[in-house]
């Protein structure tokens, strides 16, 4: 892992893999995640001579916390390319990353190329309302009041009830205790030991603390802080009709509300499968 001071004496925590002078593009994991998981791309990315940069969202990993938002962390992205000296870029997200990548392409219109999703959500609060619980939408009542801290508060004292038990435990325990949340459709890893394993060391490390976490959640569960008419790039947007955890509909919403959106839904696939069986594909796509 590399770290980068920002201009307001922060630490943004990313990591770098793939082909060194490969096209440059900014992955922005799921929820929850680190720049570690871009490892699960790297061979992908190398031989579609991409060069793959990751970035550790506030609260995750070494990165400092923020209060919740989705266009402090666009500019987050802005700052860390403009260091590396990274002018135009692409941007390709996984589930949780997706509205922050959309966010990016917003603010950062000028620079990003195209916008890559992988079942990202769309606004909760309009295109999954249902999945809310009443303590939930009591957070994100408190945040759009501007009472953040309390709206922290209350959804990381819910986390912590939900997952304090299972980051108590040893790392092999915690991921079977992780898995038995996910859907019951939820296959991808099932016969790749090797991606299994990197991927649940690097949720668990994610959790070493819940900020990061909380501090997604709040960000695009409720109201986005940017309009979707300001995303200027070309998107790809993809999802699986199994699903479970990230349904098309979200795909749906997103797309309806882009000026350039093409809308790719799967037959046959989960979560997973979307998420980290399509990135040779999608780095090809940028060519």
């Amino acid at each position: 892992m590399d770290l980068c001071r920002t201009a307001d004496g922060r630490v943004l925590e990313y990591l770098e893999v793939g082909d060194p002078g490969g096209r440059p593009v900014v992955y922005l994991p799921g929820t929850p995640s680190t720049a570690g998981s871009a490892t699960l791309f790297e061979e992908a990315a190398r031989r579609q001579r991409v060069r793959l940069i990751t970035v550790s969202r506030p609260g995750y990993g070494a990165s400092t916390t923020t209060p919740p938002g989705l266009v402090s962390v666009a500019r987050d992205v802005g700052e860390l390319l403009s260091v590396m000296e990274v002018g135009e870029f692409a941007v390709l997200a996984t589930s949780g990353g997706g509205p922050f990548a959309l966010a990016t392409g917003a603010v950062l219109d000028t620079r990003v190329q195209h916008v890559l999703l992988a079942a990202s959500p769309g606004a909760y609060y309009v295109v999954a309302p249902d999945a809310l619980e009443p303590r939930d939408r009591e957070a994100l009542d408190l945040l759009a009041s501007g009472q953040v801290t309390r709206a922290v508060a209350m959804v990381t004292a819910d986390v912590r009830r939900a997952f304090d038990p299972m980051t108590q435990f040893p790392r092999r325990d915690f991921e079977t205790a992780f898995r038995a949340t996910a859907p019951a459709t939820e296959h991808y890893f099932d016969s790749r030991p090797v991606e299994r394993t990197t991927f649940f060391d690097d949720v668990y490390r994610a959790l070493t603390t819940y900020d990061g976490f909380v501090r997604d959640n709040l960000s695009w569960l409720g109201r986005w802080d940017f309009d979707l008419g300001d995303v200027r790039a070309p998107a790809l947007l993809h999802y699986g009709d199994t699903d479970a955890s990230v349904p098309p509909a979200h795909g749906e919403w997103i797309a309806a509300r882009l000026p350039r959106a093409e809308l790719t839904v799967h037959r046959g696939a989960d979560h997973g499968a979307v998420c980290f069986g399509l990135a040779e594909s999608l780095f090809a796509a940028l060519t």
